[in-house]
């Protein structure tokens, strides 16, 4: 991140507290978990949620940046920027195959499932608001596209991972 980003971070982009986020995050999913009839259901509802928070983050970030992915493989450096703004941390790890139909963000330190451990879930996609944040996004900006959540550090998988696909 250059210092025009580094000063962006500091002073134009409100922050909220990690462990609010986190906590106020744990009692949605428990909620939702505690009122579904399968893991399926909960993790649309969460793709949902993530979708409805993503209309909102991308008009604040259109109204404060004003650019835009043109092409669906810059969503790979647009995402990469989001996330640091809004999570203080970027993505460990971001793969874009060949044929540039497929993005894939993974983060070893995932801020949303840190310190969770859920073993009696399997399929859960503890962290599936970004899929759904991602969904909104490529949805918005017209690419006919998906994303789902392909690994979740929660459940015991050593990161957390999303694809995005072009249909």
């Amino acid at each position: 991140m250059g210092i025009k980003g580094k000063m962006g971070w500091h002073l134009k982009i409100d922050k909220v507290s990690k462990t609010l986020f986190q906590a106020t995050y744990r009692e949605l999913m428990n909620n939702l978990m505690t009122q579904s009839s399968n893991v399926d259901e909960v993790n649309r509802a969460m793709q949902s949620i993530g979708f409805k928070v993503g209309e909102t983050l991308l008009m604040d970030y259109a109204d404060k940046i004003r650019e835009h992915a043109g092409e669906f493989v810059e969503f790979a450096n647009t995402l990469q920027l989001a996330y640091k703004v809004n999570s203080g941390q970027e993505f460990t790890s971001i793969w874009i195959s060949d044929d540039q139909r497929v993005i894939k963000f993974t983060d070893a330190n995932c801020p949303i499932c840190a310190g969770v451990e859920i073993t009696d879930m399997p399929g859960l996609q503890y962290c599936a608001i970004l899929s759904g944040v991602f969904d909104a996004v490529m949805e918005l900006r017209g690419f006919n596209a998906e994303a789902y959540q392909e690994s979740c550090k929660a459940l015991g998988d050593a990161v957390c991972t999303w694809i995005l696909r072009l249909r």
